[in-house]
């Protein structure tokens, strides 16, 4: 099954944000540090029922300048996500997963071809699975990789494509890196600051207020996951999918840190169920409900 993404999936932001950041001095280390609430309240679902969901996330990243603009690094992170089924079950006859485990480990490498052009890889190894789910079930791995050059002080921009496999599951999509300097205060680039939608999508950023910004943006975001062998579907899959759409407010601080709030919605959310060997079980789509996110970065 091919999905096609306007943008990125959730590798650490830091490593996704330094391919459009400029070079990195040789010798110099970044370190970041993340942590990531989101709420999603009551939605109501086609099949009949209710389901929210609560996701807490802890990121680690680090990138080091290399010769000629070069750099390499890494990430760490961690996901919770928590669901919760209420009234008439919708998948399955039984609430479909329960909470949800999520560690990933990234690398990336960027290699500068010159003061305007680079190219970049950034592999990933993900464990995703409910509680009690074999490990071997929920892994998986792949890479992006593209191509960003920078035009000018106002306009960068990358293509390239990224490709995972595992879950019982292969995907496919295109990566479009964008940081546009539209006018003095109005960018349009990719939302690598963390939120509800991760490091995807696209954003108009207002910038006019000194140590604020104000974005407004969407992208889409696909959880696939493994499950246990007890339930409706025992050592099936689960997803949940569905564009998140959504308005930022986000103050920075001199020592490094930053504070983001976001409010918005899912649009298009859709349920899955599937059994060991990925057939579908059943499915249902669920009505657009408000959703908010809270994050602190802290680089150094």
């Amino acid at each position: 099954m091919i999905k096609l993404l306007l943008s990125l999936t959730s590798l650490a932001a830091l490593s996704l944000s330094a391919q459009m950041a400029p070079p990195i001095p040789e010798g110099k280390t970044i370190f970041a540090g993340e942590i990531l609430g989101v709420l999603q309240i009551s939605a109501d679902m086609d099949a009949g029922g209710d389901m929210s969901i609560h996701r807490l996330g802890f990121k680690f990243g680090a990138v080091r300048g290399l010769e000629g603009g070069s750099s390499i690094g890494g990430g760490l992170s961690y996901t919770m996500l928590g669901y919760r089924f209420e009234g008439m079950p919708a998948l399955g006859g039984f609430n479909p997963w329960e909470d949800i485990d999520q560690l990933q480990v990234s690398l990336q490498y960027r290699y500068a071809i010159d003061q305007e052009s680079s190219i970049f890889l950034m592999p990933s190894l993900t464990s995703s699975g409910e509680s009690g789910a074999s490990l071997s079930d929920g892994l998986e791995f792949g890479a992006i990789f593209g191509y960003t050059k920078t035009f000018s002080r106002e306009l960068t921009l990358g293509i390239g494509g990224g490709t995972f496999h595992g879950l019982e599951d292969t995907s496919g999509f295109p990566v479009i890196f964008v940081y546009w300097q539209m006018a003095e205060n109005w960018r349009l680039s990719n939302p690598f600051r963390p939120g509800p939608s991760g490091p995807a999508g696209l954003e108009f950023v207002f910038t006019g207020i000194p140590g604020w910004d104000v974005g407004f943006g969407g992208g889409y975001r696909v959880d696939r996951f493994a499950l246990n062998d007890v339930g409706a579907a025992p050592d099936g899959f689960g997803q949940n999918e569905g564009a998140a759409v959504f308005l930022r407010i986000s103050r920075e601080f001199n020592t490094g840190g930053s504070l983001d709030f976001h409010v918005g919605t899912v649009v298009g959310g859709e349920l899955e169920l599937e059994d060991s060997d990925g057939r579908l079980l059943a499915g249902t789509d669920y009505d657009p409900s408000l959703l908010f996110a809270m994050a602190f970065t802290q680089r150094w």
